[in-house]
């Protein structure tokens, strides 16, 4: 009977303290936290690379060459490298080739 008044007079006792320890400050709703808190953050996205038009593997599957812009434009500027190059897959208008 004592163990259990010790014990219930313990519970009773970190009930306060965990009361107590609770700031008041937290019930602020999530928008004046936002307000207070988070900076505004402008990202400039001009900078972000577009998806390559093709790419050149080679067989460790390592990028060798990444082409951007037309198709038709690119294998006539880099003849050589469709030549000898093998189609491996498409995703899309990106192709891929194994060089």
């Amino acid at each position: 009977m004592a163990l259990t008044i010790m014990w219930s007079a313990k519970a009773e006792a970190k009930v306060d303290t965990i009361n107590e320890v609770i700031p008041m400050g937290w019930n602020k709703t999530m928008e004046t936290v936002q307000e207070e808190f988070l900076p505004q953050i402008e990202i400039d996205f001009s900078k972000l690379k577009t998806e390559p038009t093709v790419t050149f593997i080679n067989k460790y599957g390592e990028v060798i060459a990444e082409f951007y812009g037309e198709k038709s434009d690119l294998e006539s500027k880099f003849k050589d490298f469709f030549e000898k190059g093998e189609f491996v897959t498409s995703s899309g208008k990106h192709e891929f080739y194994l060089l």
